[in-house]
């Protein structure tokens, strides 16, 4: 699925957004936003060769309400997953795997600067997939300013990964 980026446009509280992408932009009830934070340049240590840049996750909203041209999200939702036991259907299960902590240099720690510096303000930039509709092709800039990548290109801030199971 491709994925669009658009801007946070006002901070309600300390759990609650408005982006300027609503359901003209494809945005639905269950379109989750990843909050990016600024580029960071990653730079070999030992050459000092310039390797490229990553956008950290600082944080991730859910769509509360949708409008035509904005999205209401918030920090907090609720996830039901259906499992249909039937001779045909099939159960998706997850599992969370994690192979520990490990062992560096307490002087080699190097938090992720949007993760554990920065607050999530106002012109903050976001990405969220949206379902492309048959035979539509996406440009990369449209009027809006809203950039469209299909590959992904941020790094979560923290190491805890969540799965969630659908039927």
């Amino acid at each position: 699925m491709p994925k669009i980026r658009g801007r946070i446009i006002r901070v309600i509280d300390n759990r609650t957004v408005i982006i300027n992408l609503g359901g003209a932009d494809g945005i639905g009830s269950s379109s989750e936003f990843s909050i990016l934070g600024a580029p960071e340049t990653i730079i070999d240590p030992l050459t000092g060769e310039e390797l490229g840049e990553v956008s950290v996750v600082k944080g991730k909203v859910r769509a509360s309400q949708v409008h035509e041209k904005f999205t209401i999200a918030s920090t907090k939702w609720r996830v039901v997953n259906l499992q249909h036991v039937q001779a045909l259907s099939q159960i998706f299960t997850t599992r969370d795997v994690d192979q520990g902590e490990l062992l560096v240099e307490g002087g080699d720690l190097k938090p992720w600067k949007a993760q554990t510096e920065q607050p999530v303000r106002v012109g903050d930039e976001v990405e969220v997939e949206v379902a492309a509709q048959p035979g539509e092709e996406l440009e990369a800039e449209r009027d809006t300013g809203q950039e469209v990548s299909e590959e992904p290109d941020e790094l979560e801030g923290d190491s805890g990964d969540s799965t969630e199971g659908h039927a």
